[in-house]
């Protein structure tokens, strides 16, 4: 300790906590005030003969007041510097860790379906995805996929399963707008990387590079700290665009059949941009894992400590040694009052601003005159709905709190816990915000059933089936998936074709797709196929008939992403780019 004190380095002294300085004025007062009621009191007993006024008004002598009143200016004074936190020291904190997160964005336009490259252009982006995933990049990955819009498949996971399991699914005919909307992906892209202060990855499997304009993906690439990989997937040659209604023709525009090949110009000043690499297809999957050990080894970043206050010892602690000496003497008569001014003026020097804290678990003065639910009460008032949340404990209101703040997820764990007509009413608004509509409805047909004069049910109830037949009804004819057949799974390629678009060209066993349907031979009928329960099953009696399979919702995800493309487009919550070409 003395040598600390011994070494103070007076050129970097300063307060950490100057702010407060104005403080020491009302502490000014209160001192004074106490000074001259001190002398108001000493003021008449010049008329009484000095040598009995130790016997008259007081025992002992007058210098121990004065030590008593010149200790608390030492010790007000002492804890108002501990307070203002004195420093002269830097501290070095530990760098944080931060994790690099990679974003795979899957072009879904009409031209991905070209066969310039085998199978597809579409078909083989998705066997590239595939290979580069089974390498394990170990980076958070989300899946996104863009035409006119840009709509989000898998949020950010490293379970790769499940955006393999979503991949197989994926094409054109299931966005909602034709085109190829560089724009909105980018915009789209700026909205998850903005302020990321670990290095971010993005790989984009596009095809011709029509439409993306050098200048925003330069500006983008300076806003932000992100590596972009592209991958273009169409040959130099090109290929012929198919028709949008029928894969074996092609697309015609005002008679003229519709080629797409890769833009060089394009991809040529893309690799002039800082960060930005332009990768060359192979035959084999080299590339790909070549490109998931790289992000694997540059996946962990340290964030530099930013120059603040945080950056400086707080040596106001040395104070606390003569207050407490000090202190120790306040049991002595007339000192009560002092002492309960130094305890509300003397602060931890180590206190945490209470923004860092949660309300809930944190002793404040005002919980010795409020509750938690009057104090959350007031924070709900002023619309600080985040920390009324944390202070109601109550479900109901701790779940309003949350719903209000916008955290639904939140406010449905707490509905939950509350199995009362309000908490599953309020139970069923959020399903509704969440995006389960079918969820939603069962609750409100629930609540309507034990109680039908329930009207703010009844009318939400019908908003959420009207919601429901309009996604049903946005859904294309083309669009309904597995209607009669499982889906069929492409079996990747590994032929050795020539990708240049001329030489040798693969034969018909290499571009064969391997088909796994399968057909039942039982005497069973399928739940698929029934439109209706047989005549003899009656509700509530006997078993179910053996020959019937229980209908169950579709397990393929690619209908569902269908339907919420759609209606993300048709709410608004997407914005659709009008693009040059509707392929």
């Amino acid at each position: 300790m003395i040598e600390e004190l011994k070494h103070i380095d007076w050129d970097k002294f300063h307060f950490l906590r100057p702010d407060y300085l104005w403080l020491a004025i009302p502490l000014a007062i209160i001192l004074l005030l106490g000074v001259l009621a001190y002398a108001e009191k000493t003021v008449w007993k010049k008329h009484i003969a000095q040598h009995l006024r130790p016997f008259v008004i007081q025992k002992g002598t007058a210098w121990k007041s004065r030590v008593i009143h010149a200790s608390l200016f030492i010790l007000f004074g002492l804890a108002f510097l501990g307070f203002l936190g004195p420093t002269w020291r830097e501290v070095k904190e530990p760098t944080k860790k931060l994790e690099s997160r990679l974003v795979i964005a899957l072009d879904l336009s009409q031209s991905m379906l070209t066969t310039d490259v085998s199978p597809s252009r579409l078909e083989r982006a998705k066997f590239k995805i595939r290979d580069f995933l089974e390498a394990n990049p170990r980076a958070e990955t989300a899946l996104q996929v863009f035409a006119a819009s840009t709509h989000t498949v898998v949020p950010y996971t490293t379970d790769y399963k499940i955006i393999l399991d979503h991949l197989d699914g994926l094409k054109p005919s299931m966005m909602p707008k034709r085109g190829t909307g560089f724009d909105n992906l980018f915009t789209n892209l700026d909205s998850l990387f903005n302020n990321n202060k670990a290095e971010g990855k993005i790989l984009i499997f596009t095809d011709d590079l029509e439409g993306m304009d050098i200048q925003k993906v330069s500006a983008f690439m300076q806003q932000n700290n992100v590596v972009l990989n592209v991958y273009p997937m169409a040959t130099l040659s090109g290929g012929k665009v198919p028709s949008f209604y029928n894969s074996k023709a092609d697309l015609k525009v005002k008679g003229k059949v519709v080629m797409s090949k890769r833009n060089q110009t394009v991809s040529d000043n893309l690799k002039t941009i800082e960060n930005v690499h332009v990768l060359d297809m192979s035959l084999d999957d080299s590339d790909v894992k070549l490109l998931a050990e790289d992000i694997s080894k540059h996946l962990i970043f340290e964030e530099k400590p930013l120059d603040s206050e945080n950056n400086w010892q707080d040596d106001g602690y040395w104070l606390v040694i003569p207050v407490i000496i000090l202190f120790a003497f306040s049991f002595r008569k007339g000192w009560a009052i002092y002492s309960l001014l130094f305890m509300f003026s003397m602060v931890s020097c180590s206190q945490e601003p209470e923004s860092e804290k949660e309300p809930s678990d944190t002793f404040a003065f005002k919980d010795l005159w409020y509750t938690k639910a009057y104090q959350g009460q007031q924070a709900y008032n002023k619309k600080d709905y985040a920390s009324a949340a944390k202070l109601y404990q109550d479900p109901i209101h701790q779940g309003v709190a949350y719903y209000k703040e916008g955290d639904f997820l939140s406010a449905k764990a707490a509905f939950e816990k509350d199995s009362s007509k309000v908490g599953l009413y309020n139970l069923g608004l959020t399903y509704a915000k969440l995006g389960d509509l079918e969820k939603s409805q069962d609750i409100f047909e629930t609540l309507i059933a034990k109680d039908p004069s329930f009207e703010e049910a009844q009318k939400n109830l019908n908003q959420v089936k009207n919601a429901l037949s309009m996604m049903e009804s946005s859904v294309p004819k083309d669009a309904k998936l597995n209607e009669e057949k499982p889906n069929a799974k492409n079996k990747k390629n590994d032929s050795m074709e020539d990708l240049s678009g001329g030489g040798q060209e693969a034969t018909k066993k290499d571009m064969e797709k391997e088909r796994a349907e399968e057909e039942t031979t039982t005497g069973k009928r399928k739940g698929k196929e029934m439109d209706e329960l047989p005549d003899d099953f009656k509700l509530g009696s006997g078993d179910i008939p053996k020959n019937v399979l229980m209908r169950k919702i579709d397990d393929d995800p690619a209908l569902f992403l269908t339907k919420k493309f759609r209606y993300q487009i048709n709410k608004k919550q997407v914005e659709a780019q009008n693009t040059q070409t509707d392929w």
